[in-house]
């Protein structure tokens, strides 16, 4: 089971931790409890690092958690990738939601 938290910053940002699995076995759950009434401030911080185990349903929950918060105007960076993650992203070619959005975020805080 996916363990998920949610904090709201002083700094007009929002930080989102993932870790556990994130699996069919309880994508479901997780949307409705914690993505489905979700309210993100300007920046969303999105820590990916302690995922353990992922497939196409917990993809898709990631994909559908971007959607979310760029629907609330808000900007999101991945601050962290772990293993699993960038395995399957290498896997299925998803670099442009997971890898180059990272780089690309990691650019834009070294040109600031």
């Amino acid at each position: 089971m996916a363990d998920i938290k949610i904090t709201q910053k002083r700094d007009n940002s929002t930080e989102i931790i993932i870790s556990g699995e994130l699996t069919i076995y309880c994508v479901m759950e997780v949307y409705q409890e914690y993505f489905q009434q979700l309210k993100v401030k300007e920046i969303t911080l999105l820590q990916l690092g302690s995922i353990t185990e992922i497939d196409t349903a917990g993809v898709q929950l990631l994909i559908m958690l971007m959607k979310i918060i760029s629907e609330q105007n808000s900007n999101y960076q991945i601050t962290s990738l772990g293993e699993a993650v960038t395995d399957y992203s290498n896997l299925f070619q998803l670099n442009r939601y997971f890898i180059d959005f990272e780089m690309i975020s990691i650019e834009r805080e070294d040109q600031q």
